[in-house]
């Protein structure tokens, strides 16, 4: 499979995203400072597990929904939407003054990344036909 070089560094982007924020959950910061303890550490893991599940996919350059490679790597677009499931769960159960609502558009950036890299690969293979037609008897000449 090809390398996703901006998926990985966006894949990368999200996971220092998803770190940060545990940390400003777990220190107590801003609409957080007035949450019971249960609930900043389990907030926190959650980021924290996301972020990893984003590291993962960046470390390894095949994203979250690929075809091919570790289990982790072609599913773990699902472990993503459980753990945002999870964050919903403790978001019902806290009060409402603490914390942020969960953000959904995390479960949509492993198949948008997916679809990017298709659609990147698919461009290069026509622009690839165009400049180098077939010859008369159907075969391409090698590219240099």
């Amino acid at each position: 499979m090809p390398k996703m070089k901006l998926g990985a560094a966006f894949y990368g982007l999200i996971a220092v995203v998803g770190v940060v924020s545990a940390v400003v959950t777990f220190r107590g910061y801003g609409r957080y400072a007035g949450a019971d303890q249960w609930y900043l550490i389990a907030r926190g893991m959650l980021y924290l597990l996301i972020g990893l599940m984003f590291a993962v996919g960046a470390v390894t350059r095949r994203g979250l929904m690929s075809g091919d490679g570790p289990r982790i790597c072609r599913s773990g677009w699902i472990v993503v939407i459980a753990l945002l499931c999870a964050e919903f769960v403790v978001y019902a159960l806290g009060d409402d003054g603490w914390g942020t609502f969960p953000s959904i558009a995390t479960a949509f950036i492993p198949p948008w990344i997916q679809r990017l890299h298709v659609k990147y690969y698919e461009g290069r293979e026509e622009a690839e036909r165009e400049l180098n037609p077939e010859e008369p008897d159907g075969v391409r000449r090698p590219t240099v």
